[in-house]
Formats: structure tokens, C-alpha cells, sequence
């Protein structure tokens, strides 16, 4: 795809992009094929697309030698790419997907969020810095990286914006306690949540969601991964959450309330102390 970009062969980018604009510089066409693998829920393109950003640096147009056309590259342009990717808000798309600008930025040879982020948690000083997105997406990195599994990981202690902790969410992977209340979760931050209750190992214990207005999707993902065998977990925390959300997730926990042994059927079931006697109906359907 590179080689086809040095010979300015649009028609062919323009189709893998699926953008009909043509592309007018590097920065605004490495942006749109970032923009491509962010929009992917599985993340087949992510090494496609970091392989993609370190071609864009001379030296390493150098090491293919032939087999690709080189371009000279101003500074100013790579700088371009650079700014793009620390400034690019990812309202929408998954933190896990997230992530990848992180790692573009490391093939790109630039480390300094990432020397950042290693000074940041050496201060200690975790509440008093303000932390950018990508700061957050380096950070969940390397808490999720780490050998060492976290007691507890509160995302209220950071100082950052709520999509930055929404970028956070990834390193719930390597933590027993997790505090998520009233972080206004989405569908799409619940699934990267559902995804890591389901990961293998998993070491999460405790999980805080009270008050979050969760949708009916997001409710479907949480208690989806809440049911996986793979899913560790022995306290969910919900207050404050709405009656009728609440009424969601024990229709769709029946099988927790059903099995006395399962971690969380003491939890699930001081929920239902308080609903309605139609839900507790032994053959009530999911309306």
C-alpha cells in the first residue's frame, strides 16, 4: 500500500480507504488508513497500519533498499503525522483499538509519551498531572503489559477527560479491584470491559459499575461476560442504578441466581430483594 502511495496510485488507495476525496499528502493519507483500522472491531489491521507509519521515516525506506520507490520526507510533514496521532480523539471507537495510535508512535521512533508515562509513574503524583488521551492509551498499555497484577485500579484518581478514562478501560485486565462508577460507560467501553472479564487469566475480583446509565446493549455485553466461565469475578457493586436497568441484568443473570456456587450469586441476589414480584416469577420471560 505504501509502494502504491510513492506512485501516487490513487485509484487503488482510494478503494482499499474506501474514501472517495483523494488523498493529498502523507499525513492526511497515514490519518485516513488510521482511521480504517480504528473502525475494525477485531484489529486485523492494527500491525498493518504501524508497519505502515515506520515506512514513512526515511531510514527505514533505507533498509528496504528496492523494494520500495523512497521519497524524500520533510520533517515538517513527519512532525505532521506525529501531532495527528497524539492529538487524535477516538470518541467512538474502542480502547482496545485505541491503543494502536500508542503503538504507531513507537514505530514512528518517537518515545516521548511513552518517557512520559514511565516519569508519571515514578512521581507518584497520580492525581496531580493532567494526562492527554494517548497518555491514557500508554498508560493502559503498560498497566495491562505489567508483570505485576494491581491491587486496585480507580480511574477517578486520574486527572484526565472522560474519554481518557474510557482509553484506561484495558488495564482492568491486570487488576483485582476495578473502580468504574459513574464513568458514564458507553456500549463501546462496555465491550472492551466484557472482553477483558472473559480474558484468560483472569484476575479481576471486584468491579464497581454503580451509577452508570447503562443501555440495553451494554447491559447485554456485561452480563454476557458476567455468565463466561472464564469470568472470575466475586463482587459487582451497582448502586444507585436505575430500576430499570437493574431489572435488565437479573433477567439476564437467572443462571447466577440459580447456582448457589457461583461467586456472585450473593450479590445478584440482594439485587432481587428489591425488584418487582414479576421479576421474581420462577417462569417470567424477557420481555
Amino acid at each position: 500500500m505504501f509502494h502504491r502511495y510513492t506512485r501516487k496510485d490513487t485509484a487503488v488507495i482510494n478503494q482499499f480507504l474506501e474514501y472517495s476525496a483523494p488523498v493529498t499528502s502523507l499525513d492526511d493519507f497515514l490519518w485516513r488508513a488510521l482511521m480504517k483500522s480504528l473502525e475494525s472491531k477485531n484489529g486485523h489491521l492494527d500491525l498493518f497500519v504501524r508497519f505502515l507509519h515506520g515506512l514513512s521515516l526515511e531510514s527505514n525506506q533505507r533498509i528496504l533498499g528496492g523494494l520500495l520507490d523512497q521519497m524524500e520526507n520533510h520533517p515538517e510533514t513527519i512532525q505532521k503525522v506525529l501531532n495527528n496521532l497524539k492529538k487524535e480523539n477516538s470518541y467512538g471507537i474502542s480502547p482496545d483499538r485505541s491503543i494502536n495510535i500508542f503503538h504507531c508512535l513507537m514505530e514512528m521512533k518517537d518515545q516521548s509519551v511513552h518517557q512520559e508515562i514511565q516519569e508519571f509513574l515514578k512521581s507518584g503524583e497520580i492525581s496531580e498531572r493532567e494526562l492527554s488521551e494517548i497518555h491514557c492509551s500508554a498508560l493502559a498499555y503498560l498497566l495491562q503489559m505489567s508483570e505485576e497484577v494491581l491491587d486496585e485500579l480507580n480511574l477517578h484518581q486520574y486527572n484526565t477527560s472522560e474519554e481518557g478514562r474510557c482509553r484506561l478501560i484495558p488495564a482492568v485486565r491486570n487488576c483485582r479491584k476495578f473502580e468504574l462508577s459513574n464513568c458514564s460507560l458507553s456500549e463501546i467501553s462496555c465491550g472492551s470491559l466484557a472482553s477483558a472479564l472473559r480474558s484468560n487469566p483472569s484476575h479481576l475480583r471486584v468491579l464497581d459499575l454503580s451509577q452508570n446509565q447503562l443501555e440495553d446493549p451494554a447491559v447485554k455485553l456485561l452480563c454476557g461476560a458476567l455468565q463466561d466461565p472464564l469470568c472470575k469475578l466475586e463482587t459487582l457493586r451497582l448502586d444507585n442504578l436505575d430500576e430499570v436497568v437493574r431489572d435488565r441484568m437479573v433477567l439476564k443473570l437467572r443462571t447466577i441466581m440459580d447456582s448457589p456456587s457461583h461467586p456472585l450469586h450473593n450479590t445478584v441476589d440482594k439485587l432481587r430483594s428489591s425488584f418487582s414480584n414479576r421479576l421474581l416469577q420462577p417462569r417470567c420471560s424477557e420481555e
